[in-house]
């Protein structure tokens, strides 16, 4: 059964099972709404089929285990993200990727997640340089960081972390650890490490800023995934299976890896596989908001000025 399971999850990543009848490269209402912003139809033919392939590969999924109406998970963000919410985290991933050095002149696609409690979502997102702007592709549910009395855990840090051959990826082995989960999930699944990061931590001595190492990575397929949508992991930007599955395959953040691959590298090539379908413009941010903050910091308005 898990051998049918995964050749279900890779036929969809590539783009859906023979035989279905299904508009493929029809994105979601909303990722149509978005693509207006886009000038070249090309480039928003090939937005279009990104986001209807991984609305299928992915946000279907995530639909179907949760329900699309959901008393404790957001389902309704992935599905259809209000305008509102869209465009608070837009004009938050702008600001940030700004920060970081974003090459303004160089179009690519990155990952944005919402780490609030209340959200925990994750986007598939495309930085448009011709228009200076973002437009969001699809989105699933993730977990992020949580704080555990008691036990050694970390609060997921915000910033802008890049996937750097620097800090070489690897893939999970798929073994149970003493409490029966695969932590990093199913064998051959994709982990991309993004070094040694600053964030709060909570242990032994209270709750302080320390070092922890960011990873993202899938989790465990029967234990884990399920609880998905909710702060639940040791610090790291906890993601589903399919979408595992689809970054990795589509080269999301793998910008870095390219080039390697290009210059026939055999230790990128044995990394990314021999299926690697890159989309054109891979990039190789993740980038970690929290949309909380963002609304506080509105509710609060500016602040007072000296007198």
């Amino acid at each position: 059964m898990a051998g049918v399971a995964l050749v279900a999850l890779l036929l969809a990543v590539a783009g859906g099972t023979p035989g279905l009848a299904r508009a493929a490269d029809r994105p979601p209402a909303f990722v149509a709404a978005e693509l207006t912003q886009v000038g070249d139809p090309v480039l928003r033919q090939e937005l279009e089929s990104l986001a209807a392939a991984f609305e299928q590969a992915v946000t279907d999924r995530t639909v179907a285990r949760f329900g699309r109406k959901n008393s404790h998970k957001r389902v309704d963000l992935i599905s259809d993200p209000p305008l509102t919410y869209r465009n608070r985290l837009r004009a938050d991933a702008l600001a940030k990727l700004r920060a970081a050095g974003l090459d303004a002149n160089l179009s690519q696609c990155f990952l944005y997640v919402d780490r609030n409690p209340a959200t925990q979502v994750l986007f598939l997102a495309y930085y448009d340089a011709p228009g200076r702007h973002v437009v969001f592709l699809g989105a699933d549910l993730f977990s992020s960081g949580k704080l555990r009395v008691g036990e050694d855990s970390f609060l997921t840090p915000l910033g802008v972390y890049e996937n750097l051959t620097d800090n070489w990826g690897y893939r999970a082995a798929g073994t149970k650890n003493a409490k029966g989960w695969r932590g990093l999930g199913g064998r051959g699944s994709r982990v991309w490490d993004f070094g040694y990061q600053q964030a709060p931590r909570q242990f032994r001595q209270g709750i302080y800023e320390s070092q922890m190492r960011l990873l993202m990575h899938a989790t465990d397929p029967d234990q884990g995934e399920p609880r998905l949508g909710g702060p639940d992991s040791k610090g790291c930007v906890r993601i589903s299976a399919a979408a595992n599955a689809f970054i990795d395959h589509r080269g999301i953040l793998d910008r870095h890896y390219e080039r390697m691959l290009a210059d026939d590298s055999y230790r990128a090539r044995e990394l990314l596989g021999e299926a690697h379908a890159p989309v054109s413009h891979p990039g190789s941010f993740l980038v970690v908001g929290d949309s909380a903050i963002e609304s506080a910091s509105r509710e609060a308005g500016p602040a007072p000025t000296g007198q």
